[in-house]
């Protein structure tokens, strides 16, 4: 008789799902559990549905926000490294399926835990490369100890997060595996029969993982850099995860999805540079605006005529020639409404504001060609320019 591990009630929900959460399959929706050869079969056809499961678009839009929110290449270094061979992560995992699968528990996909990435990390640094202990320790940590060096412990420089499943770098994220057993009666009796070549070996049915990770990191930018070239050839020569020994876990560089990551980064840096620039200019306006808010009118005049002159005097000779007598014209409705100004200092403004502009595109028109003609009308707007100085008539 079977042994059944679902309520009949959920059995039909379980069944009916098209999109369920592979980390839900695999700890709540194994139905049953039979001994004997049924036993393979049942669990076959539940480890093929899992598998049959694609990433989802809440996974592609979560790791999309997760690229966003390490795009500061001060704070952050990313790699994405490509599995050699499958990979076995969270095998222990709890269930009755007997064979378990790290998944992230809101996205459904597989994920490599930072804490595993930094375990491999630092014991190859320590063990097959040979790195100083101290320096070791100042990266990664190390654990409370009796002596003066590390009594409270040791808090790691660089931190490991955890590594996500890149988007349609595989067909699917889990693939399907079979781990053949050779000594079953040595490991199930915990050595009591002697392991031997002529045992039968048996088919274990398990859930690897296939595909690329994105791997992130954490610390000071002086150091990311060392870190970063040791998760890589950690990836690389140890491999990370469960079996190992037998080649699972390996990973190699992937040239074609590091250059399409850096210019994913590159275009949401751009963009942020964008927006950044956006908001400050509109910061700016907003305080030029509350500043020219707080001017008499005859600050805003004066101001409006120095930006007159300045758009004028950034054109080329042809638009110069073109939009001069228009210019002229405003110069001039000034003059006529800074002669009726009360105040002073105002007034003295506006003399020197005319002065320059007759000195920058002279006192006379270019259009008077007798001598008498340019000498009248220089004199005329000198004089103008000096009556500005002097109080209003009805102050004299």
């Amino acid at each position: 008789m079977p042994t059944i591990l679902m309520r009949t009630a959920l059995q039909p929900l379980y069944r009916d799902a098209r999109d369920a959460h592979p980390g839900l399959l695999l700890q709540r929706g194994y139905r049953e559990h039979e001994s004997g050869n049924a036993e393979n079969l049942t669990k076959t056809e539940h480890i093929h549905r899992v598998c049959k499961i694609p990433a989802s678009d809440f996974h592609r839009h979560a790791y999309q926000r997760w690229l966003n929110r390490t795009i500061d290449q001060d704070r952050f270094q990313l790699v994405i490294m490509t599995l050699e061979s499958r990979l076995f992560i969270g095998l222990s995992g709890s269930g009755m399926l007997e064979t378990g699968c790290a998944i992230h528990h809101s996205y459904g996909t597989p994920y490599i835990p930072g804490s595993s990435i930094k375990g491999a990390v630092n014991a190859f640094a320590r063990h097959r490369v040979g790195m100083e202990p101290k320096i070791c320790d100042q990266l990664f940590g190390a654990a409370a100890e009796p002596g003066p060096d590390y009594p409270d412990g040791l808090s790691g420089l660089i931190t490991f997060y955890d590594a996500w499943w890149v988007p349609d770098s595989a067909p699917k994220p889990l693939v399907e595996e079979i781990v053949t057993s050779h000594h079953l009666d040595y490991y199930g009796k915990e050595g009591e029969v002697p392991a031997s070549d002529c045992d039968s070996p048996i088919p274990n049915h398990q859930i690897a993982v296939q595909g690329s990770f994105l791997f992130t990191l954490e610390g000071p930018t002086q150091l990311l850099t060392l870190a970063t070239d040791i998760l890589q050839k950690t990836l690389i020569q140890q491999g990370v995860g469960a079996k190992t020994r037998s080649g699972y876990g390996f990973f190699r560089e992937d040239d074609r999805q590091q250059q399409k990551l850096d210019e994913q980064q590159e275009a949401v840096r751009q963009k942020l540079r964008e927006q950044q620039a956006q908001r400050e200019a509109a910061a700016q306006r907003l305080a030029e605006e509350e500043r020219i808010a707080k001017l008499s009118v005859e600050e805003r005049e004066l101001e409006q005529l120095q930006s007159e002159l300045a758009g004028y005097t950034s054109k080329d000779d042809l638009e110069k020639k073109e939009s001069r007598s228009a210019f002229i014209g405003k110069v001039n409705a000034f003059q006529k409404s800074a002669s009726c100004w009360a105040e002073e200092s105002l007034r003295n403004q506006a003399a020197d504001l005319l002065k320059a502009i007759w000195e920058g595109i002279g006192w006379y028109d270019p259009d008077k060609k007798k001598a008498n003609q340019r000498e009248k009308q220089e004199q005329k707007r000198r004089n103008e320019v000096a009556q500005l100085r002097q109080p209003p008539a009805a102050e004299r």
